[in-house]
Formats: structure tokens, C-alpha cells, sequence
């Protein structure tokens, strides 16, 4: 560890340019400043994601320092940290390799051997005495004055200082006890083949993981509350671990524990980039009031007498959640311990090693968060088929079918001009631009929209790049918040690439942000996993409520007529419509193009028999688009399951389906004559249903 650390040392300071001005003594003009060592710090972490103080402690072990020296050196590093350490152990007997998978904390407080400064400084850095010099000058000279700080706690290691013969990784927890099977195995791999598990162990797995799962959602809950959640690197990093208040009930809950668990999070956290852009909005069970208001005109000449004028009138946004479940049946404990020591073979690099506890929670949690992102932004809720296992992007309604529903009850009016239903690689530019220009020119004289932001596809991103290449030139520059990357040109209008849409998704849209946002009840109920074993079976589950709602959208009309006519007053959210045209007699769909079609005029009556390409988890709309031998659907073959024979009468008439476990489609939605239907049965808990 001593050599490791002397070389990646050299190294930080070869890249930050030290290399001479780290032989420089405290006191010299030329000698590095306590933010410069605090940058050394942190280039150290970024190239080898390792601490550096930590490190210095693993190295001084083997040094076997003395207390006074590496406590002068500390001294001078402390002021660009502002962290309070104690020398580690000084007779370790675990190879390098063990001691960078699990390193040493540095406060574990016990003594080492003494040995002179100067030995010190050769055996961590080099023979140039780079760190010698400041050791000597500490305790030479006094240290100057500082300003009162007030220190709150270090952060600490992933690791504990405690008897790794008892306690797995060194934390004096039940958890991490080296009593229990899945720990011995954690710690030697080789451990599960030599003793079988038995039912016992099972069941100890299974109320562990309940255990840890609820103290993971208490910990989640307490940093939602704190504002904690906001940056993930620093979660990770430890820097909000110095605080332990709200977990010390916690059954399994210590501060190395919350410290991991911090860590953890933090990595679910990482892939959570759609609540970067709607906000979650907490404390919805069921059904809830999204507060919104419209004020007349109050203003008039003046005159005397009682002669009003103005008013309010509350229409408030229901916002809805639906509830969802993760149900997963491990198989034998073998099994599971099969893939644990597979993941301890290929993870050899992780920074941290995670408890066989700790690794099923984590895996379990990162694919439905990233089920989640999916599903947040295009998720419809279907109510599941009886014993069938149905799809996340089934379980609830997200982003692209909320502003759908909000067309639908006439709220949302649409631009929904041809030029700028869809856009082509080679087109995207001049579309976007005709749209957020047709935007502009929409609203009224009084509105102002320079708060709106553009939401685009972030797949179709590369493709805006070339566009404003051949428009602007090839060498405009892309760098920043303020290039051409993220604002349309000519505009102030801000642009943010939307993942986790399809490929042939055009659809386009503009929004206060903050107005559009993401519904659950608690915070961090995903995470509270639940275990029990059955026979040499375990399983998991842990339920949760998730939904979207706009804050404000518009004033909601009785017929498309009344809509058209308010043209957007009032209206705060402004959509193109991403349908495409069929081909004139058409009598199947091609679901590759989109998820959103519309019918042309006719030679002669047509019947939709197919939506080839249909994908699980996608709804797909036929809307009718002239009556002239308008494009109906019967009641059979694939479409035996939709609610009655769809036969359109007015432009704008449609039918929502879906494909079911059989690969038939199903109803969820139709219009007819101007009139909608919502299929209650299978969309339970959309507004107006009940």
C-alpha cells in the first residue's frame, strides 16, 4: 500500500503541476495553500476513487509512524479538510489488495510505534521529502491563527473499525455479525460450498433484509425531508452522514450502517435523472386537489356608485396515483448465493463491497428505478389481468398519457399544424423553430412565456447538433448552458432532452417547470422491501403509489368548438400533436411509426384489422381524421376484446387500445360523435370514471 500510494501521489501532483511546490516547507512563499492541498485531495478521489486521507493512514501503517509526526501532518492537511483523525493500527497483517477493498478508518484510535519524521516522509512520498518538509515545519512553528470553526463530525468510512473475525467489514452491528451464514459468505466466498444452507438461514436472510429495507426507507425519508437527495455524488461521498437524527430507532440503524446506506441510495439515485426534471410531489393516496385559479379582468374607469367588477374562479388540476408492487420469488438460498459470490468475482474494482443483504436490496432497487424513469415519462396504467404478471410500463400513468388526457378533456389545445406533427433527421431544426414560433405568435398579448421551457426528444439530440452545423456553421461552439445545444436559436427559450422516449418520438412540448410533477404517497417506499422464506424458496415484495399531474394547465371546455375558440388563453402548457397520417384505405397500422394515428379520406369504407409491431406496455390511438369513408373497427379477431364495434362520425373521433397477454388489443378509451368513454374497467381511477 506504501509504494501504491507514494506512485499515486506522484502522479496528482504531476497532473496539478505540485510536483516542485510540494518540497516547499509551511511558511514559504512558493509552498501549496490549504485550498491547493484540498484540490490535491480532491484530484486524488477523482483519478483513483479512493480517499486520500484514508490512504495516507493505510500507508503510515506500514510506515508504523510516530503519533506526534503524523498528527503535525494532519494538523496542516485539517485545514483544508477541516476533518479531526487519529493514526490507524500500526500491525496489520492484510495484504494490499485486502486493504484497498476494505480500508482502514481513519479514526479508529489506536496507537502505533514510534519511528523518526524523516523515515516518515521517504517511505509515503519520496525521497525529495514532499511531505517532510510540512511535517517539520508544524511542529517547528505555530500553527497562525484561524477563524473559530465549528466542526459537526468526519465523514466516515464504509468500513468499521471493529474485529473483523466478528464482524463482517468491521461494523459492530447484528447485521454485519459473522455469525450468520450470508456474511461468512460474504467475507469467504468459498464458505457456501462447504456447509449447506439450511431453513434457518433462509428465514434470518429473509427478516434481515425486512429489517434493513424499513431502516433504508426511514434513512430515505429523513433526507428527503432535509433536502439531501438533491446531489448524489455528494450523498455518496459521505457528506451528510455527520448527522444521525431521525434513524436512532432504527432496529439495525448505526452510523456505519446509515453510512452505507447513504451510499446506497446514492446509487439508485444516480440512474433517478427524470426527477431532475419534475419535481415528486408526496403525501397523495388516492385522489387530490392540484390548486390552480383564474382571474377576470378587475380593472375600469372610475365612476361613482357600486359598480363591480372581476372575480375568481377555482379550477383545480386532479392529480391521481395508482398502485404498484414489486413481487420476486428468489430461489433457493444456493441459488442466491451463487449469484452473490458471482458478483464478488466480477465487481473486484467496486470501491465498496455490499453484505449479500445489501446486494439484493441494491440490484433489486436500481432495475425498478430504472423501470420507474421509463414509466414516468410513458406509462399508462391498465388494471392487471387476473393472475398475470403485467407490464411496469402498465402499473401507472406517466408523462406522455397525462398530457394526452388533458387533450382529450379538452384543456390542452393542441398545435397540431402537419408541418410540425413530426420531423425528420433532416428537418428537426426548421420544425422546431416553425413550432416554438407558432407558440409565441398563439398566446395572448399579455402572456409572457419567457419562463417556458422546450421539452425535446433526447435521442433526436445529435441531430440537432447537425442541423445548426449546416445552419449556423461547423464550428459553433455547443459548450455551456447558453450554446445553441440547449436554446433555439434567435430565442431565449431553454431546451431540455427528454430521455427514456421512443426512437420515432417527435413529440415536442413547453412548460413552466415545476408545473408538471410526479405524485407518490411516502418517500422511499419502493425501497421498503418485505422477505419471507417459503419452503427453500425466499421472497420479496414492497408496494408503493405513483402518478403525474400538471399544477396548471387550462381552463377545461365542454366541446372542441368552445376550446378552439378560447385559442390558448389562459393555457400554460403548449403541445404539438406527434400523430402520423395513414395511407388512404388503409386497413392496418404500422406501431413502428409512433403511437398516435390518423385517418385520411377514403375511396371506399376501410376497417383497421391490425396494428402490426403492437409493443406491451404502449397504447396506441386511431383518430379519425375526415369522415369520408371514415376507417372503422369490428368487433373481431384481434380487436374481439375492445368494448363494441367502433364506427367514428366526427373528425376528431378516436379508440385507445392495447395489447393484453394474449397479443389481442383492448379498449381503454374511445370517442365517438364528440362523446368520450373511458373503459372503467380497465382505467379504474382516472378522473371523471369516479
Amino acid at each position: 500500500m506504501r509504494k501504491k500510494f507514494k506512485k499515486q501521489f506522484e502522479q496528482v501532483l504531476a497532473a496539478l503541476g505540485f510536483a516542485d511546490r510540494a518540497k516547499k516547507p509551511k511558511g514559504d512563499p512558493e509552498a501549496l495553500s490549504d485550498k491547493e492541498w484540498k484540490d490535491i485531495s480532491d484530484k486524488y478521489s477523482e483519478m483513483f476513487a479512493s480517499d486520500f486521507l484514508e490512504d495516507l493512514h493505510s500507508a503510515s501503517e506500514e510506515a508504523t509512524v510516530s503519533e506526534e509526526n503524523v498528527h503535525a501532518a494532519l494538523n496542516i492537511l485539517g485545514t483544508a479538510f477541516a476533518a479531526t483523525t487519529e493514526p490507524a493500527p500500526a500491525n496489520s497483517t492484510e495484504d494490499d489488495n485486502q486493504e484497498d477493498s476494505n480500508p482502514t478508518p481513519v479514526n479508529s484510535g489506536k496507537k502505533s510505534n514510534p519511528v523518526n519524521a524523516e523515515d516518515l516522509g521517504v517511505q509515503l512520498v519520496n525521497a525529495t521529502q514532499k511531505i517532510v518538509n510540512a511535517f517539520n515545519t508544524a511542529t517547528a512553528k505555530a500553527v497562525p491563527d484561524k477563524p473559530v470553526a465549528v466542526v459537526t463530525g468526519t465523514t466516515l468510512a464504509l468500513v468499521g473499525g471493529g474485529d473483523r473475525s466478528k464482524f463482517l467489514f468491521g461494523i459492530e452491528n447484528s447485521m454485519f455479525d459473522m455469525s450468520k451464514r450470508y456474511n461468512q459468505i460474504s467475507a469467504n466466498p468459498s464458505f457456501a460450498a462447504t456447509v449447506n444452507a439450511t431453513k434457518e438461514d433462509a428465514r434470518e436472510f429473509s427478516v434481515d433484509v425486512e429489517a434493513y429495507s424499513a431502516s433504508l426507507r426511514k434513512r430515505y425519508d429523513y433526507l428527503h425531508a432535509n433536502n439531501l437527495l438533491s446531489d448524489p455524488k455528494k450523498l455518496a461521498a459521505g457528506d451528510f452522514t455527520t448527522n444521525y437524527d431521525g434513524i436512532e430507532d432504527a432496529k439495525v440503524g448505526n452510523q456505519y450502517v446509515v453510512r452505507r446506506q447513504d451510499a446506497l441510495i446514492a446509487r439508485v439515485l444516480m440512474i433517478r435523472d427524470v426527477t431532475q426534471y419534475f419535481p415528486v410531489r408526496y403525501g397523495i393516496q388516492d385522489h387530490d386537489l392540484i390548486f390552480n385559479a383564474f382571474f377576470d379582468e378587475v380593472s375600469q374607469a372610475y365612476q361613482e356608485g357600486e359598480v363591480y367588477k372581476g372575480g375568481m374562479k377555482l379550477e383545480p388540476e386532479m392529480g391521481y396515483v395508482d398502485d404498484l408492487m414489486i413481487k420476486m420469488k428468489f430461489g433457493p438460498m444456493k441459488t442466491l448465493e451463487r449469484m452473490y459470490i458471482g458478483y464478488l468475482n466480477k465487481e473486484g474494482s467496486d470501491p465498496i463491497k455490499w453484505s449479500m443483504i445489501e446486494f439484493c436490496v441494491l440490484n433489486s432497487l436500481q432495475a425498478a428505478q430504472v423501470e420507474q424513469n421509463k414509466r414516468r415519462i410513458r406509462g399508462i396504467y391498465v388494471k392487471p389481468e387476473t393472475g398475470v404478471a403485467g407490464s411496469s410500463l402498465t402499473s401507472s400513468t406517466g408523462l406522455l398519457y397525462t398530457l394526452v388526457r388533458y387533450a382529450h378533456e379538452l384543456k390542452l389545445k393542441l398545435h397540431d399544424d402537419d408541418s410540425y406533427r413530426s420531423y425528420t433527421e433532416a428537418d428537426m431544426l426548421d420544425t422546431v423553430q416553425e413550432f416554438c414560433s407558432d407558440v409565441m405568435l398563439s398566446v395572448t398579448e399579455d402572456m409572457d412565456i419567457d419562463s417556458h421551457v422546450l421539452y425535446l426528444n433526447k435521442l433526436h439530440k445529435p441531430w440537432w447538433i447537425k442541423n445548426i452545423r449546416a445552419k449556423y456553421g461547423e464550428q459553433t461552439d455547443f459548450t455551456g448552458t447558453e450554446s445553441y445545444a440547449n436554446i433555439v436559436p434567435d430565442t431565449n427559450i431553454r431546451i431540455i432532452w427528454l430521455p427514456y422516449q421512443s426512437p420515432k418520438s417527435c413529440l415536442m412540448f413547453m412548460q413552466v417547470p415545476g408545473n408538471i410533477q410526479m405524485l407518490e404517497y411516502l418517500p422511499g417506499e419502493m425501497m421498503a422491501m418485505q422477505m419471507e422464506q417459503q419452503m427453500e424458496l425466499v421472497r420479496g415484495w414492497s408496494t408503493w403509489k405513483e402518478g403525474c399531474s400538471a399544477g396548471f394547465v387550462g381552463r377545461k371546455f365542454a366541446s372542441k368548438a368552445s376550446l378552439d375558440k378560447n385559442a390558448y388563453a389562459f393555457q400554460q402548457i403548449f403541445m404539438n400533436k406527434p400523430s402520423v397520417s395513414l395511407a388512404a384505405d388503409a386497413t392496418t397500422v404500422d406501431a413502428t411509426k409512433g403511437f398516435w394515428f390518423e385517418t385520411v379520406a377514403n375511396t371506399a369504407a376501410k376497417a383497421i384489422t391490425e396494428i402490426t409491431g403492437a409493443k406491451v406496455g404502449v397504447a396506441y390511438i386511431i383518430e379519425c381524421g375526415d369522415t369520408t369513408n371514415a376507417t372503422t373497427i369490428a368487433k373481431t379477431g384481434k380487436f374481439a376484446g375492445i368494448t363494441a364495434a367502433y364506427t367514428p362520425t366526427k373528425v376528431g373521433d378516436y379508440i385507445m387500445v392495447i395489447l393484453n397477454s394474449e397479443g389481442n388489443f383492448l379498449e381503454l378509451e374511445r370517442q365517438v360523435a364528440g362523446v368520450r368513454t373511458i373503459n372503467a374497467a380497465l382505467q379504474p381511477n382516472i378522473p371523471g370514471v369516479r
